[in-house]
């Protein structure tokens, strides 16, 4: 690899200068150009080192500096040594034969204290002697070895351009490096990155993992790239922020410990922040809104702020409920003092006309882009523009909670309950049509397959496939198997079930029960879902079997129970009470079965960074990191291991030419799983009463969109029309 363009940087002086310093060529190339790529080759070293050379050479005669060029870079200046005194070792070459003299290694001292014996042992510690008032001045020839140098430095002054924001990568890296960065990449877009100034931005854009975008670049180069790029970027006026440097593990970790040693007031002020970060000016906290009521209310709550929270309060029993409405609430507020100037007890009818603009169209300053902690000047309330149905989603949460503050005596008045209905805004309708048909049903079971029989367990005659291992018969590679075989676990209990993916994750095995029905024994799973409506669902025989090796599976993989981790997850469902499992006993090995999951994890969560005696950051291995000690998963890495099978299955169909809507594979998730039920079980006439309490539905108007009732009228009912 070389420069593409013949433009010489500073960075180039500083190789050649290290070089003829007598600074080996690997050390100086690590210093000074490893961040542009290349071969790990002295002979690549050394080609760099004679192109430079020339370069310079060809640069100084179009300047009128040749001589200059030919003093800077003579074999003089780099090999003939000083005759007046001698050649001193390196310090690394002093420290290492002082190792093997002694006996020790490097490490038995730190680099000062080397420095400082290195600098003793060769008296370079010692004043300088003040010349007689008869010495000469230095000759002519004892000021030679320095004139190579400075010639140099000369040459740099004059030669070296400045960095600029619209200098084209390719001046500065490597072709190969630079061809990567074309063709960098965001959800399937291209996104080719052409200069200095779209490098910088995009990765302060993207953050720490902004490498993961661009094709075929790892993290030690991408480290090395943004070492280089960071002092070159703040001498631009336009710096790397925070969270391109450093991980957001790190950046939230040192930001908790800040925190910790401040006194909470300090952190609070008035602006686009958290709430629990908001410090409210007096005349817009809303102590004399215009629709406050003067008399004590049941709340308690003085302030618009504290009636806000006080209202969330009452949600606390169920987390995902409360974050989703504290989200709402939170946007909405801010909107209410930093945009509108207003306290939200003094809003009318027009004000929230003009939120239902805002958030259709949000300015730039509330939209996050990328992750950040709620604590980084980088957090906003938004992540994009809402849709219609999210804005009345958000609507309907807002009115709820001025109703609720009203009805507690804190408001006199809803100004949003009129403005709801007259917003016409769409009615929320299930969108069924998010489903598999049966050839992409047929498909995902082929792959699924096709896949699971180059690592699962060897069958006897080579051809028919098993899909449980045992001990004649032991998985080829057992940790991608039974990942594949949780896959098909919850593709089929998705299939056969309607289990949305809450409660695939935090149903307990002790829900599972064995009952009769008409002289037949037949498994059942009995479920707390929303609304904490309980029901029960079939359990096929071969499904059982798939969770029982399952949950081996995770015993193998020492996930299923971990004696030092203190935590037990109160496994819930969406606004509900704990599944039925969490009554079993949550010490000890001997209820482990019974308090596991349904779907748990395969793999021991990687070790956390955490602040050691000093403050220091350090990945702590010892401690157990997984959600509970028995082994529960989170609903997001359910979600995204199962986006990855589908896309992975799309992948194979366009590779096979097969005609289906890869797109809409791509698309699905798990809530995919939970229609294609429904739907299956409406096409092969289940009754609807009984689909109802399978899907665990409140009425049977929600049920009834699955049966197409209405669309089978209007065909039964115009096809007796006669067309003329």
């Amino acid at each position: 690899m070389q420069i593409a363009a013949a433009e010489l940087r500073h960075h180039h002086f500083s190789f050649v200068r290290a070089v003829l310093e007598g600074i080996s060529l690997r050390k100086a190339w690590t210093l000074y150009l490893a961040f542009e790529g290349g071969p790990d080759d002295e002979r690549h070293f050394q080609h760099r080192f004679e192109r430079l050379t020339r370069q310079i050479h060809l640069a100084a005669d179009q300047r009128g500096l040749a001589a200059e060029a030919r003093r800077a870079l003579s074999p003089h200046g780099r090999d003939e040594a000083d005759p007046l005194r001698p050649a001193l070792p390196s310090l690394d070459e002093w420290v290492a034969q002082q190792c093997e003299a002694l006996g020790v290694d490097v490490d038995f001292q730190s680099q000062a204290e080397w420095l400082a014996e290195y600098e003793a042992a060769h008296g370079l510690d010692q004043p300088s002697l003040p010349l007689p008032a008869t010495a000469l001045p230095p000759s002519a020839e004892t000021q030679a070895p320095r004139q190579p140098l400075e010639s140099l430095n000369r040459l740099a002054g004059e030669l070296a351009r400045p960095p600029a924001l619209t200098d084209a990568l390719t001046a500065w890296l490597s072709p190969g490096l630079a061809a990567q960065l074309q063709r960098t990449e965001v959800d399937g877009r291209a996104l080719p990155l052409l200069t200095l100034g779209d490098l910088i931005d995009f990765i302060n854009l993207r953050q720490h993992r902004w490498w993961t975008c661009v094709p075929r670049l790892g993290r030690v180069r991408a480290e090395r790239l943004v070492g280089w790029l960071a002092p070159l970027a703040a001498e631009m006026a336009r710096p790397l922020h925070d969270g391109a440097l450093k991980p957001f593990a790190l950046r939230a970790l040192r930001r908790g410990s800040e925190l910790g040693v401040l006194d909470p007031g300090s952190v609070r002020h008035y602006g686009l922040v958290p709430l629990d970060r908001l410090a409210v000016p007096e005349g817009l906290d809303g102590r004399k809104g215009l629709f406050r009521n003067t008399t004590p209310n049941t709340l308690g709550a003085h302030t618009d702020l504290e009636a806000i929270h006080a209202w969330l309060q009452r949600h606390a029993a169920s987390p995902r409920t409360h974050a989703n409405y504290s989200r709402i609430a939170e946007r909405f507020y801010l909107w209410c003092v930093w945009v509108r100037r207003k306290p939200m007890s003094s809003l009318t009818e027009a004000d929230f006309q003009s939120y239902r603009a805002f958030l259709a169209a949000p300015p730039a300053d509330w939209i996050q882009r990328a992750k950040v902690d709620r604590h980084s000047s980088e957090w906003r309330p938004l992540k994009r523009p809402l849709s219609l149905s999210s804005q009345k989603l958000n609507f309907s949460v807002i009115s709820a909670m001025l109703t609720a503050l009203v009805e507690a005596g804190y408001l006199s008045a809803n100004a949003a309950r009129g403005v709801l209905p007259s917003m016409k805004l769409p009615h929320f309708r299930i969108d069924i049509a998010r489903s598999f048909s049966d050839e992409q049903w047929q498909w995902l079971m082929r792959c699924w397959a096709e896949l699971y029989a180059t690592v699962g367990p060897t069958s006897d005659d080579g051809c028919t496939p098993r899909l449980l291992p045992d001990a004649a018969h032991p998985d080829q590679a057992f940790a991608r198997a039974a990942s594949l075989r949780r896959t098909r676990l919850v593709l089929e209990m998705g299939a056969t079930t309607g289990l949305r993916l809450i409660e695939l994750v935090t149903t307990r095995r002790s829900a599972l029960i064995r009952q009769q029905v008409d002289g037949q024994a037949f498994w059942f799973l009995r479920i707390v879902g929303k609304g904490n409506r309980n029901r029960e669902a079939l359990l096929h025989e071969d499904i059982k079997a798939l969770l029982d090796q399952h949950h081996l599976d995770m015993k193998l993989a020492e996930t299923a129970f971990d004696a030092r981790n203190p935590r037990v997850r109160t496994l819930r469902a969406p606004e509900a009470a704990p599944s039925p499992g969490d009554s079993a006993t949550q010490h000890g090995h001997a209820d482990a079965d019974g308090a596991l999951p349904l779907v748990g994890a395969l793999r021991k969560a990687p070790p956390r960074w955490t602040l050691d005696a000093r403050g220091l950051p350090v990945l702590d291995r010892t401690a157990p990191q997984n959600a509970d000690r028995f082994g529960s998963l989170d609903p997001t890495a359910l979600h995204q291991a199962l986006k990855r099978f589908f896309h992975r299955c799309a992948d194979l169909a366009e590779a096979h030419g097969v005609a289906l809507d890869t797109a809409a594979l791509r698309r699905a998730s798990t809530h995919w799983l939970r229609h294609f039920f429904a739907n299956s079980a409406a096409a092969d006439n289940v009754s609807p009463a009984a689909l109802m309490n399978a899907m665990g539905h409140a009425s049977l108007q929600t049920t009834s969109v699955y049966l197409h009732t209405e669309r089978k009228v209007l065909v039964r009912e115009l096809s007796k029309m006669k067309r003329r």
